[in-house]
């Protein structure tokens, strides 16, 4: 709701164009993303170096990592289209992962993601219902587990036939 108030008051009531409303909703939203997942990754490194990270959390998130397909700061860049790392500023932290690197990743990421979405939007004129979009992500989701098990298997193979 939120977005469609902001974008009608400044086309319609501050005159700006939709191209110039588009780019700060786009602005905007990097600035959320990234302040959110620094923000995350410095209570969760806070944490950590007071040993308080429960280690059964800890393992558990190095796990899930590295079933997927991608096991670094990559897994950021995916992350966009099949949402499979929940509080990425937590897994930055706890699996060691680059800060500027990761960082750079969520940036990359969000405005690749935001500006295709803004652009399929303004260029086409549509957008997915919320039960389209849940449908989209759970299949983008699906698909993931799937070629991370595929490449699982595979790396699993190779390192038998390696010895």
């Amino acid at each position: 709701m939120f977005v469609v108030a902001f974008y009608f008051e400044l086309t319609i009531h501050w005159a700006w164009t939709p191209a110039a409303t588009a780019a700060l909703l786009l602005l905007l939203a990097l600035a959320g993303d990234l302040c959110g997942n620094a923000g995350l990754y410095a209570v969760v490194r806070a944490y950590r170096k007071r040993g308080r990270t429960p280690g059964i959390v800890q393992r558990a998130m190095r796990k899930w990592t590295s079933f997927l397909a991608v096991r670094d700061e990559r897994l950021i860049l995916l992350n966009r289209i099949a949402p499979a790392v929940p509080l990425t500023g937590a897994f930055i932290a706890v699996c060691g992962w680059d800060l500027r690197r990761s960082l750079g990743y969520v940036l990359i990421g969000g405005a690749v993601k935001y500006a295709a979405l803004l652009g399929v939007a303004a260029v086409l004129g549509i957008t997915l219902s919320p039960e389209t979009g849940r449908v989209v992500t759970i299949a983008a989701v699906v698909v993931l587990i799937v070629v991370s098990l595929v490449a699982g298997h595979l790396r699993r193979r190779r390192t038998v036939a390696a010895q």
